[in-house]
């Protein structure tokens, strides 16, 4: 089977992060870390797209795991699996998903996919925003008739009202099939989904 994104699983007990691997290897290629350091070790190896994150380890805890991720600039989804019931502070830890241990296989899951469903999103995004760049310069320095009659520009035309559909599907899985609130519903551009802790 084809996996079409990878999950590095940062957990100290290595039973439960056995089990999150066991659970998630069907769907992802999945790397495991039973500490802070092995997974700052596996995360400089191996292109991660989606990190599930104990909060509280020995040594490096996931706080500090997530800042050196953090600041390597990757846009990685984060998703915080700790029994450390959120607090104000939450609001300056820089997590896309915070879930509250013990969890089940069927959570486990639907965050993972929510999580690969919004890294497609935002390339297919970044394709909108440039394609729509791109239209606003050919339209504010040509002339329109003859932009009309450019199979080029037919086709820029045509993926945009593709990425644009894309967008909004995006969005409504989001919130139907992962329970995931849009701050900004109707916009295309711009709106940033914000989870609900």
């Amino acid at each position: 089977m084809t996996h079409s994104s990878t999950v590095l699983i940062v957990e100290d007990e290595e039973n439960l992060a056995d089990l999150f691997g066991i659970w998630l290897q069907e769907q992802f290629e999945v790397h495991v870390a039973y500490s802070g350091e092995d997974a700052l070790e596996i995360f400089a190896e191996e292109p991660i797209d989606i990190v599930l994150l104990d909060r509280r380890m020995p040594g490096l805890s996931g706080t500090e795991v997530l800042q050196s991720i953090r600041e390597g600039g990757d846009a990685q989804q984060v998703i915080m699996v700790t029994a450390v019931q959120p607090t104000e502070d939450l609001a300056s830890i820089d997590v896309d998903e915070y879930l509250l241990k013990p969890i089940d296989r069927t959570k486990l899951l639907r965050a993972v996919e929510a999580a690969e469903l919004i890294l497609t999103y935002e390339d297919s995004l970044t394709e909108l925003l440039s394609l729509t760049a791109r239209k606003a310069t050919l339209e504010a320095n040509l002339d329109k008739t003859e932009l009309e009659q450019d199979d080029r520009y037919g086709d820029l035309l045509q993926r945009i009202r593709e990425l644009e559909e894309e967008a909004d599907t995006t969005l409504q899985r989001l919130e139907t099939d992962y329970q995931i609130d849009m701050l900004v519903r109707d916009q295309r551009i711009g709106s940033q989904p914000v989870e609900q802790f």
